[in-house]
């Protein structure tokens, strides 16, 4: 499913990779037709393109080092490259790929040569004991039905929808997700995911872009997890990204 593809290159791998035409949301009314629309522009935004990027995961824990990636994204594969030891001098150890087959996608981790299949079941994983999950790249939630525009609301220096999208299968996931689309650029600048009793457990933000023939792509986003133990403090991952040229 080639559109799905292209909700998760746009986030990561979050519909911020690239910035969608603005004239598409010059007439916006706070309806659930108009929150599909927006949603359904972010999903088309990036088409047939493929890029290689380098970057790395910066844990913002005591103790934890710097995990350099390779990260490709195209219209039918996201794969991302990890490093044995978190060493980019070193060979890989590990691969995720998320591969459209038959109109579905499919989740496959291959570490150290040896391939297992992601099911649903286990997207709440965290991936090399960062905040990043499986379903953050996943980003389910921009296919849910029946998104509602809840209001505008400032983000990352300008107006932006605020858009909620429930989840169908509340006991899978994240109960809703509210995400805030620039008014401006058309592209998702910010994400909240919430558990089934309306708590905050997931946070995404867009820190900076960069732009690359005539393309605006992530730069860095910080990804921030809130514990369900109200004593534990929240931690946090950034993800920062140079595009391959």
């Amino acid at each position: 499913m080639v559109k799905f593809m292209k909700i998760l290159v746009l986030i990561l791998i979050c519909d911020i990779f690239v910035i969608c035409s603005p004239s598409l949301f010059s007439q916006v009314n706070e309806s659930q037709s108009d929150a599909e629309r927006i949603l359904l522009a972010v999903r088309n935004t990036y088409g047939d393109k493929s890029q290689k990027f380098t970057g790395e995961i910066r844990p913002r824990r005591i103790g934890f080092k710097l995990i350099p990636l390779n990260l490709t994204i195209s219209a039918k594969l996201i794969r991302l490259e990890f490093f044995e030891s978190n060493r980019s001098a070193m060979g890989v150890d590990e691969v995720i790929e998320f591969n459209f087959v038959d109109g579905k996608y499919a989740v496959t981790r291959i570490m150290n040569g040896v391939s297992e299949k992601i099911v649903s079941s286990r997207f709440t994983e965290r991936i090399r004991s960062t905040d990043l999950t499986y379903e953050d790249l996943v980003m389910r939630f921009i296919e849910w039905p029946s998104p509602k525009i809840i209001g505008e609301e400032k983000a990352k220096g300008g107006k932006a929808w605020k858009i909620r999208c429930t989840n169908p299968d509340s006991g899978n996931g994240y109960s809703f997700v509210d995400a805030w689309i620039s008014q401006r650029t058309g592209a998702l600048v910010r994400m909240n995911g919430y558990n089934a009793k309306n708590k905050l457990v997931k946070s995404f933000e867009v820190d900076s872009v960069q732009q690359y023939k005539g393309d605006w792509y992530l730069e860095m986003m910080n990804v921030r997890t809130y514990p369900a133990d109200a004593k534990s403090k929240p931690t946090s991952s950034f993800l920062k990204l140079d595009i391959e040229k």
